[in-house]
């Protein structure tokens, strides 16, 4: 199997992220510590990725002053990727954490006006990518001035050179998505609410509207419950994965940071899919790194001797098995 993974975050963010203590709406808060960070949640994925040893590219658009940010803190990193230069200042997102709180807010901007003719620079990109990529992760939302349906025609380019796609998406981006049948999704239930067009609340709930769409929009479905779990769906079969008591916090407090766990989440099961594991192992790696990035300050981060350790500690149960 062609070991790269190779991920496309047309709307990429140069992410600031602040850490501060005792944090008060209104208030004035200093600063514990700042980073940079080069953000698009395709690039957090393989970042997650290549820290547990894949070989990973990421692909962005980047221009201006915040192009420059970017470049310095994943060259810093020793983050692969490779872009399309669009010109004017690539979007900007900024989190501020509490130490003792957690996560308090994200900030995401809308995305510049891209020129005409990115989309088609950024697919020539992909394409040069292709013959040795064994896993296509198509991640986040479009920059205005980008084709609605631009994931559709990704996942057909791809699956010309019989790569797989795995979409991460929500809003018009994924719906277009599902048109063209990717091989994975990884909602969150947000998102898996839009898709199945009703409200679920419990477990069961979930189940049930996973096993009435299941094998008809994706091969695989990885559903994220948040601090409930993963549900795993492969045709008529579902299995739930939890990570029992991980005690994953905040250095030095019993705060969490959630925000990038999605991100995580797709790059662990990405790293085990490329290394040949089958779908529910590859969903434990994701379900450890998941967990791992709670305790860092990074969206997403992790200490992959964690995720090891994790990983042992996932619980699978089989909830639904008709094949």
């Amino acid at each position: 199997m062609k070991s790269l993974v190779l991920s496309v975050s047309p709307n990429t963010s140069t992410d600031r992220i602040s850490v501060v203590e005792n944090f008060v709406p209104g208030e004035p808060s200093r600063t514990l510590f700042s980073f940079d960070q080069a953000g698009g949640s395709g690039a957090h994925a393989t970042d997650i990725a290549q820290q547990l040893g894949s070989d990973t590219r990421t692909l962005v658009l980047l221009g201006s002053y915040n192009r420059d940010r970017w470049k310095v803190i994943a060259e810093q990193h020793h983050m692969p990727y490779d872009f399309v230069d669009i010109g004017v200042p690539n979007r900007s997102t900024f989190v501020l954490i509490d130490k003792h709180k957690g996560n308090i807010a994200e900030v995401i901007d809308a995305g510049p006006q891209v020129p005409a003719d990115t989309g088609q620079k950024l697919f020539t990109l992909i394409e040069s990518y292709l013959d040795q990529t064994g896993l296509l992760i198509l991640s986040g939302s479009l920059p205005p001035g980008m084709a609605p349906d631009f994931y559709v025609q990704a996942i057909e380019l791809a699956r010309s050179y019989q790569v797989k796609c795995l979409v991460d998406a929500s809003a018009a981006p994924l719906q277009h998505a599902l048109k063209a049948r990717p091989w994975a999704i990884k909602p969150n239930l947000y998102e898996f609410h839009q898709i199945v067009g009703t409200k679920t609340t419990t477990i069961q709930e979930h189940i049930q509207q996973l096993s009435r769409i299941s094998d008809t929009i994706a091969d695989v479905i990885l559903l994220s419950l948040g601090q409930d779990g993963l549900l795993v769906a492969i045709k008529d079969n579902i299995w739930h994965l939890t990570a029992p008591n991980h005690g994953v916090t905040l250095p030095d407090t019993s705060a969490i940071n959630t925000i990038g766990c999605g991100d995580a989440l797709v790059g662990g099961f990405s790293y085990g899919y490329v290394r040949g594991q089958d779908v529910v192992e590859s969903a434990c790696w994701g379900v450890a790194c998941s967990t791992a990035t709670l305790g860092t300050f990074g969206v997403p981060a992790i200490d992959p001797d964690q995720v090891r350790e994790l990983f042992k500690r996932i619980q699978v149960a089989a909830v639904l098995e008709k094949s």
